[in-house]
């Protein structure tokens, strides 16, 4: 089981290249309310698909992981790798559009943003 926060099941990716192991997570640990997911710091692929996920990647592990609700985090604050600062974004639109993901379901905060997360984040029974 996951640590629970508020009475929600948060899951935390941290630094991930995409692999199959979200699947299981999705599998082994169902409830998961709000995923944590890394969207930036992913240029050049050759060297930075062990450590880091793309926009796309980091939506087929939200499916994966079966996240009610996830937030897109690591990207913004400042240029670490080659992709441009602002691609993250404009990639999680087309990434989502793509697996049928809707903007509610995988968002991301601006910065100082607070998010309190509803009552309906949260799973039937908690």
């Amino acid at each position: 089981m996951f640590p629970r926060s508020g009475g929600a099941t948060v899951y935390f990716a941290g630094d991930s290249g995409y692999s199959p192991q979200f699947a299981e997570i999705g599998e082994k640990c169902p409830g998961i309310d709000v995923g944590l997911i890394p969207i930036g710091a992913y240029e050049p692929r050759w060297f930075m698909t062990p450590a880091h996920m793309n926009p796309d990647e980091a939506v087929r592990a939200h499916v994966d992981v079966r996240a009610r609700l996830s937030i897109g985090m690591h990207f913004g604050t400042f240029q670490l790798t080659d992709e441009p600062i602002d691609e993250p974004l404009e990639k999680l639109d087309e990434a989502r559009a793509e697996h049928g993901v809707d903007p509610s379901a995988f968002r991301t905060l601006d910065f100082g943003e607070t998010l309190v997360f509803p009552q309906e984040t949260r799973r039937e029974g908690d």
